[in-house]
């Protein structure tokens, strides 16, 4: 009998083991991820894996449809993952880009989250985060937004957490100063770069320009605090993550050489140099997007 009674006791003592062991708490610094990718019949990325570890254990898997399937050489940025403090509680939590919505759709590129819950020390699945598409984060005010442009008005819509919830805060919109639309037949199909920066941290700028097949780029200069702003053309070339710039009025003289670097998170740095004195100023500040300016209405290749 006592025999028996140390086996029980024994297997207790294990089962007990185990459950601990499987209830053990991890921290959220504690975790690494993996996607992996899965294709259609067609050969298109349709279904985005993301596995959660702590070390080389398997800690749970999920998984997220991509809306609009695309073939695997483009589709990189589809299952890219940041990690934001999307809820604002003060630990980053997981943003995955499931890519392309589809036509029709205002907002276009769609994303899944998973929340950190302190309290559970686990990942859990959000409710209405993947519904408003192309999300934007305002820690500051604690808010999720989405942005709408249509041709004369801009419409934000603003969003807060109730538990794992997205829901609708309030929305707002706001006429367009100028009703212009841009003509975008005269912008070519080449990618519009813009930069926002100030010189030295003092004098704010605006560099916005294209880059054609042959890495010829082509653009202007725009300084907002000049007696008279208008925009001035800038020309040169790119090579190997640097774009050589030569700004330069109507009559060909040469008012400032433009020296941008970009690395493969797309971080820019650069700089400003008189043609005269070869002094440079720091490009500083800078903020970049695809963003089209109100004085830039025709691509400069147009006239080469």
């Amino acid at each position: 009998m006592k025999k028996i009674s140390f086996l029980v006791v024994l297997c207790l003592c294990l089962i007990t083991g185990a459950k601990a062991q499987n209830t053990k708490q991890y921290e959220r610094k504690d975790f690494s991820f993996k996607i992996t990718k899965e294709k259609d019949a067609e050969g298109y990325v349709n279904i985005v894996k993301l596995s959660t570890y702590v070390g080389s254990q398997l800690i749970d898997n999920y998984s997220f449809k991509v809306p609009s399937p695309l073939p695997e050489d483009p589709s990189d940025a589809i299952g890219a993952v940041s990690e934001e403090d999307i809820n604002f509680d003060g630990f980053p939590d997981i943003d995955i880009n499931l890519g392309y919505r589809g036509a029709g759709s205002a907002n276009n590129i769609q994303h899944e989250a998973l929340l950190w819950n302190q309290q559970q020390h686990a990942f859990v699945k959000t409710d209405g985060y993947n519904d408003i598409g192309e999300p934007q984060l305002d820690p500051k005010n604690k808010v999720v937004f989405t942005v709408i442009n249509s041709y004369t008005d801009v419409t934000k819509t603003y969003y807060r957490w109730n538990g794992n919830k997205l829901v609708e805060y309030l929305c707002e919109t706001a006429k367009i100063e100028d009703d212009k639309v841009i003509d975008f037949s005269g912008m070519l199909n080449f990618p519009l770069y813009t930069l926002e920066a100030k010189l030295n941290g003092r004098t704010p700028i605006i560099i916005a320009f294209q880059k054609n097949e042959k890495d010829i780029v082509a653009g202007y200069i725009y300084y907002p605090r000049a007696k008279n702003p208008a925009p001035i053309m800038i020309k040169g070339i790119y090579d190997n993550g640097t774009y050589d710039l030569r700004e330069r009025l109507n009559d060909g003289t040469t008012t400032g050489y433009i020296c941008l670097k970009c690395d493969k998170d797309e971080n820019w740095s650069g700089g400003w140099a008189n043609p005269t004195t070869h002094k440079e100023l720091k490009l500083t500040d800078i903020s970049f997007s695809h963003e089209a300016q109100k004085w830039f209405t025709k691509s400069l290749f147009l006239e080469e």
